[in-house]
């Protein structure tokens, strides 16, 4: 875990320095087309509420119907086990600088549910992301634990009450790094989900994207209750599953706008490869297998120099198959959705903050181009702050 911990810090601080102080010069000389319009001298701080709900469905495919061990009761096999969190509502603060951003959010005080009859859940999230050239980088972390099955009595035919099954010994953490470009200029992926620039005309693009993944899963009992638990199942007794896998997706993007109001959205398909590392009763193993991946968000509201108001939904789902995706003994599907409100502000960053981050920018541009081109490269004088 601290590893891991101190690799996304690593790509945080690679992305933050890279987004805000390595983008090209003309980025920075508020080079945009009729369609877009730059921000690149405000700060934004916005705030915002979201319900972002992680559902975790275990299947082990078991028969339709086996004896238990007293040989006296007939159970008939459970459709999928779904566990989900009792809090999935979230307030977080966010914070752009040129084309850096942060974002992070924790739980709201108020469950969705009696925490003495469902337990408690626990939530944080963290993302950064910037741009870097004509490329669109996005890390994040998050970290989901207590969660709750709502339907046991669909497997356990001797509950006679309705009672949730509480498992607040499952643990998930998350980390993913996506890398996105867009073939449109006209198209502004910082403005329809990222407010910081303002889309003025309506535009659509087509796009391609890889993203790295990292999950794992934990419990200190079985993933699969007893009862609905194929005995002959290989995978039955699985406690805890870790996930890399490493995907390429195409699709289409689009924006409507009109007088500062806009619609927006992106859809896309791909495939790639996954490694699965699960620990059992009996051992440890791991697998590698192909991966269908989807692609999907929206965005809607308002957007002006000052003001945003937006609304955005997000649909992330992670797919592991055992042994492989073509013989599926044991499932596991990790499904995010998120609804999200944003309200924020921009404010001026000052003519002499603005002018060194220009200078800096420039610097640190001239000094990574003389390094790719064998000192070629040259320090261009334009921006610095003691010139005008």
């Amino acid at each position: 875990m601290q590893q891991i911990l101190k690799t996304l810090l690593f790509y945080l601080f690679w992305l933050s320095t890279s987004s805000t102080f390595g983008q090209s010069t003309m980025d920075s000389l508020h080079q945009n087309n009729s369609h877009v319009r730059d921000i690149m001298d405000k700060v934004s701080l916005s705030a915002y509420f979201s319900n972002s709900k992680l559902n975790l469905i275990f299947n082990n495919y078991p028969p339709k119907s086996w004896w238990d061990n007293d040989g006296l009761t007939r159970r008939n096999r459970p459709n999928d086990i779904v566990y989900r969190p009792n809090n999935s509502y979230l307030v977080g603060l966010g914070f752009s600088f040129g084309n850096l951003g942060v974002r992070a959010s924790i739980q709201t005080p108020y469950s969705q549910y009696d925490e003495s009859i469902y337990g408690k859940s626990s939530v944080f999230r963290l993302r950064v992301d910037g741009f870097v050239k004509k490329w669109y980088l996005d890390a994040e972390y998050y970290r989901y634990s207590g969660f709750l099955d709502s339907t046991p009595q669909y497997y356990d035919s001797l509950q006679t009450t309705p009672a949730p099954l509480i498992r607040d010994d499952i643990i998930t953490r998350s980390i993913n790094l996506h890398g996105v470009r867009f073939n449109n200029k006209k198209f502004s992926y910082k403005a329809i989900f990222k407010q910081k620039e303002i889309q003025l005309r309506s535009a659509f693009t087509t796009y391609y994207k890889f993203r790295f993944r990292s999950e794992n899963y934990n419990a200190l009992e079985p993933f699969l209750p007893p009862l609905a638990r194929n005995p002959d199942s290989t995978y039955g007794t699985m406690t805890k599953l870790r996930m890399f896998d490493l995907t390429a997706i195409g699709g289409v993007a689009g924006v409507l706008v009109y007088k500062g109001f806009y619609v927006g959205g992106m859809l896309g398909i791909g495939a790639g490869g996954q490694y699965q590392t699960f620990t059992l009763q009996d051992g440890s193993d791991g697998h590698y297998s192909f991966l269908p991946a989807l692609d999907f968000k929206a965005s809607g509201g308002y957007n002006t120099e000052r003001l945003f108001i937006t609304m955005q939904i997000n649909s992330e789902i992670s797919y592991s198959a055992l042994p492989n995706t073509f013989n599926q003994e044991f499932l596991a599907i990790s499904y995010f959705t998120s609804f999200e409100i944003n309200c924020g502000y921009r404010f001026n960053m000052g003519p002499n903050l603005h002018k060194a981050v220009l200078w800096a920018n420039d610097v640190i541009n001239s000094t990574i181009n003389t390094v790719l081109t064998g000192g070629k490269g040259t320090h261009s004088k334009r921006n610095r702050p003691n010139e005008e």
